[in-house]
């Protein structure tokens, strides 16, 4: 109990092993194959006859994991959320190297930067794996995408794309440098501003997007 405690509340950005609550989120990681240490439920959990339930219990027994039946004041007190899901996981995850985010070709890469909130971060995961990018990286000061409220908004696409850490400057030269165009968001009267849907995003692109009240500074848009 501690143990999870301790990952969901004082978790180092360059730890890997990551805490997970939620079925879905636990359930995409084990569809993915990470490593799995320790799976908590609650005994209606471990009980329930949805097919995602059967699926999750088998692959989580298979993965060898260890699994515990906890009751709920136990579930209630691991779970970082104020209303558990009912079960909860230890899990190792560590982000990828920038290298792979360029692939397959014609590569399209979300860059989030400077994104505070972790839960607005995992939600750019989960929005970039649903128009097929090939990778999200984490710029600047955005949240760390192995905490458990970034992997709860990201839903399990975590898991599905490359998603990296980076700093700015070194990712836009390395895009550059793959033939990869550099592309920023801005406010709608920004001079020079492109509607969206005026954009070619079929890549090969890096696309830039700001944090939730200042958007991108004025150094990176001119990058």
């Amino acid at each position: 109990m501690t143990r999870i405690r301790d990952v969901a509340g004082n978790r180092r950005a360059d730890d890997d092993v990551v805490l997970l609550d939620g079925a879905h989120v636990i359930l995409e990681a084990l569809r993915a194959d990470l490593p799995m240490e320790v799976i908590l439920a609650t005994t209606a959990m471990l009980e329930s006859d949805a097919p995602d339930a059967r699926q999750l219990w088998s692959l989580a027994q298979a993965s060898g994991a260890e699994i515990f039946d906890v009751t709920t004041s136990v579930m209630d007190a691991v779970s970082p959320v104020r209303t558990p899901s009912g079960i909860v996981a230890l899990a190792s995850w560590s982000p990828a190297g920038a290298d792979a985010l360029w692939s397959p070709a014609p590569a399209l890469v979300v860059g989030v930067v400077d994104v505070q909130d972790p839960g607005n971060a995992g939600a750019i995961v989960r929005c970039a794996d649903g128009l097929d990018a090939t990778g999200v990286v984490m710029l600047g000061a955005t949240a760390d995408p192995g905490s458990w409220k970034s992997l709860r908004g990201a839903m399990g696409s975590t898991f599905r794309l490359p998603v990296a850490r980076g700093a700015v400057d070194e990712v836009t030269a390395q895009a550059r440098a793959e033939g990869v165009q550099v592309m920023a968001t801005a406010a709608r009267d920004a001079s020079g501003a492109v509607e969206v849907r005026d954009v070619d995003l079929t890549g090969p692109v890096l696309l830039l997007l700001g944090n939730e009240g200042a958007g991108l500074s004025t150094e990176v848009q001119d990058n």
